[in-house]
């Protein structure tokens, strides 16, 4: 029986030897892809640490992005308020180009009715110099006539003078050489 017991040994340390083999080279196996595992982690690892620091980059161009965004919407918003007030501007503008053409209008037809009443005033007044020139000649040939006449009443005046002056010198003449009349009659009757 030793000689089974020998030969289950050998058999068995021999199963265990190829055992060992076995185990080894699957230890050996298990080695090389822990090793190509790590490899891969270590190339993953770098993959990951680029593609994280790619995010990161991403992350700050949108974060920038986002702030060259959030200023173009805040000029965006200042253009539309300032065009909005432009707007707002250019329609008082136009209100009140409407009110200064209206104004315009109005002063023009003004001007015109003030025209025509200039020149119904110039013609009046030409009228009215023309009676007045009238009216200063009628004066000067009345005031010549008047003169005239003035100057014929005087001379019929001067005339009377001497006709009266004559007919007292007639009348002291008279009574010198007339005798006296009684006081019972009157001188004469007529006076």
């Amino acid at each position: 029986m030793d000689y089974y017991l020998n030969r289950i040994n050998v058999i068995l340390i021999a199963l265990v030897g190829a055992l060992c083999v076995y185990q080894w080279s699957g230890e050996k196996r298990a080695d090389q892809l822990i090793e190509d595992l790590r490899r891969t982690v270590h190339a993953d690892e770098g993959r990951i640490a680029a593609q994280d620091q790619a995010i990161r980059s991403a992350n700050e161009d949108i974060d920038e992005f986002k702030k060259v965004i959030a200023e173009g919407k805040a000029r965006s918003d200042a253009a539309d308020a300032d065009i909005r007030q432009q707007k707002a501007r250019i329609f008082t503008l136009e209100q009140e180009a409407k009110r200064h053409a209206a104004e315009a209008d109005l002063a023009a037809k003004s001007l015109a009715a003030f025209k025509l009443g200039i020149a119904d005033r110039d013609t009046s007044i030409k009228s009215l110099l023309d009676q007045r020139q009238k009216l200063a000649d009628a004066n000067q040939d009345i005031a010549n006539k008047a003169t005239a006449a003035v100057h014929a009443y005087d001379d019929l005046y001067s005339k009377y003078a001497a006709l009266v002056g004559q007919y007292d010198d007639l009348a002291k003449r008279y009574k010198a050489l007339a005798p006296p009349l009684p006081a019972d009659k009157p001188a004469n009757p007529g006076t």
